[in-house]
């Protein structure tokens, strides 16, 4: 989607932190641009800001509340003629180990920061596509989704985050929405002063980091903002957005390969594994980019 303005963006706990980096520069590129949140306060600054670089609407929005989405698709749909750009940001920090997670917690952590994700798609993804026109829709999980970090609770949550954005590019590969799957190191964000968790919990740090480090270590939520926007125009579908990471992606990738059982393999069970389980979508990655070399 090369030419932004004048369409639609929704983006789900838009008003601060990474949300509000997209909603910026989705807003810079001429986009209407409608974010929710569950704090009011935060809303009407996020939207008095906004305001002063293009049109910005902000409503409150918990995005374990399917019926509450449908009817704000419904209102878009009349008001803006519907949504173009998609962006499944809202979550919520939880790194206690899995020892001191209760259920309730559990179910906490995965109705937000997955379920809330799928609920935002199957809301509007059937919209979209009934439109015709091309559409983007980008879901926020975290470097916690592709490397296996303290946290049990939310690393289950951001891989299946991946794991769906993954399965929806193949899904979509014929249709004129792309999917993108955002994937951010520490960001400078109040993503740890959000909700509280039900029950008792204790805080943690990444890491068992710092403050002070983590914040001098932390990407600005704009930058994050701006890959997002690159992605929606060159449709791609993994956002990453540190160079740090390489080094640590390449040792779980490894890791896994290293366990791969070494013999030749069954030649007519291989066809039948690859007929099943290749997507596409990564070797299209791959060639796009290798043709940027």
């Amino acid at each position: 989607m090369q030419d932004l303005a004048g369409k639609t963006a929704f983006i789900t706990g838009g008003d601060s932190g990474i949300g509000f980096g997209v909603a910026q520069t989705l807003c810079q590129a001429g986009m209407n641009v409608v974010i929710c949140g569950v704090v009011a306060e935060s809303l009407t600054g996020a939207q008095r800001e906004l305001s002063r670089v293009g049109r910005a609407e902000a409503v409150t929005l918990d995005v374990r509340d399917r019926e509450a989405f449908t009817d704000l698709a419904d209102r878009l749909d009349r008001d803006y003629g519907g949504v173009d750009v998609l962006v499944n940001n809202a979550g919520v920090g939880f790194l206690a180990p899995a020892v001191e997670a209760s259920f309730e917690q559990w179910d906490w952590v995965l109705d937000i920061n997955l379920t809330g994700v799928f609920n935002g798609i199957r809301t509007f993804l059937p919209r979209m596509l009934a439109s015709g026109r091309p559409g983007h829709i980008v879901s926020t999980a975290s470097i916690g989704g592709l490397l296996g970090t303290p946290g049990a609770l939310y690393a289950a949550a951001k891989f299946g985050v991946v794991g769906l954005m993954e399965a929806l590019a193949a899904e979509l590969r014929d249709s004129p929405v792309k999917v993108s799957v955002l994937t951010p190191g520490i960001v400078r964000t109040n993503i740890h002063n959000g909700p509280p968790p039900p029950g008792d919990a204790l805080p943690h740090l990444p890491g068992g980091t710092a403050g002070p480090d983590l914040s001098l270590a932390a990407m600005q939520p704009r930058e994050v903002g701006e890959r997002v926007l690159e992605a929606i125009q060159e449709d791609r579908f993994y956002v990453l957005t540190h160079a740090e990471h390489r080094e640590l992606l390449a040792r779980r990738f490894d890791a896994i390969l290293a366990s791969v059982p070494t013999d030749e393999g069954d030649p007519r069970r291989a066809a039948v594994e690859r007929a099943v389980l290749a997507n596409p979508v990564y070797d299209e990655i791959l060639a796009a980019a290798e043709s940027r070399r």
